[in-house]
């Protein structure tokens, strides 16, 4: 039997540090979102498996072939898998792009059961060394803020990586902004908060403050699709804006009534994106 600890007497690191492992942990799937996910996860039998060797365990990626245009890979959100991005492969293998679907760690057939945006530009980093170059990247949610924290060279000693061009769909701007909304929901006192972010330059060397998404994408001004639903009430419309101010390499591409999940299998998304990959 777990004892849980008493809120009255936990310090405030204790508790911050208690809140960060449950941060990093995903929630297991529900029945219904397990058979949602059992069934998009058939398109993946067309796909090559891959397994990447990663810190003591592997990764599970999938391989469609193209004509050999480049290469494109799909990163998933929180709680996701490289199943529930299938939906662009059809027209991104038409245009001749090479697709590459990853699971991140603690997700779908990969190894681990925690995930943190360092974690996952490790990962990153381990997929380009087995099938880059990439002309580009397509993620959704929590997977664009690890595709733009992979452009920032911010992570330890993990040097920047480089993608022709950038799709972000539904993702956070700001990972302050996650970390003070993540904390007001567990009732953190401003301290605990504090401790809560040291562990962000505990895992990266930097503050959760560099993790601003339109001050890397303004540093690495690469040309970059914002996909976003107005009305998207998980991660706020409020990121879309804040990307498209980075600079004129920014795209913002409005989509109302899609929400945060339904927006990934809608066709102006997955056309929208197609288009501006094959640019």
């Amino acid at each position: 039997m777990t004892v849980q600890p008493d809120a009255a007497t936990e310090s405030p690191k204790a508790q911050a540090d208690r809140l960060f492992e449950l941060f990093c942990t995903p929630e297991p799937l529900n029945e219904a979102a397990q058979k949602g996910m059992a069934r998009v996860a058939e398109r993946l039998s067309a796909a090559e498996a891959l397994r990447i060797p990663f810190q003591g365990g592997e990764l599970q990626a999938y391989r469609f072939a193209g004509s050999g245009r480049g290469t494109v890979v799909l990163l998933h959100g929180w709680t996701g898998q490289a199943a529930v991005m299938t939906f662009f492969v059809e027209s991104l293998v038409s245009e001749g792009f090479d697709v590459v679907a990853l699971d991140f760690p603690g997700h779908g057939r990969s190894d681990g059961e925690r995930l943190h945006v360092a974690l996952g530009v490790a990962a990153l980093h381990a997929l380009h060394a087995v099938t880059g170059p990439w002309h580009g990247v397509v993620a959704h949610s929590f997977g664009g803020a690890v595709a733009f924290a992979g452009l920032s060279g911010l992570v330890g000693d993990l040097p920047p990586l480089h993608y022709g061009r950038l799709v972000l769909i539904a993702a956070p701007c700001s990972m302050p902004r996650v970390f003070d909304t993540f904390a007001r929901r567990h009732d953190l006192s401003p301290e605990a908060t504090g401790h809560l972010k040291d562990h962000v330059k505990r895992l990266t060397g930097h503050p959760v403050e560099a993790f601003m998404g339109d001050a890397i994408l303004k540093a690495h001004p690469l040309p970059t699709l914002v996909l976003h639903a107005p009305e998207d009430q998980e991660v706020l419309f409020l990121s879309a804006e804040s990307f498209a101010a980075a600079g004129d390499h920014v795209t913002l591409h409005p989509l109302p009534g899609l929400g945060h999940r339904r927006i990934l299998y809608a066709r102006e998304t997955v056309q929208a994106t197609a288009a501006f990959l094959a640019k």
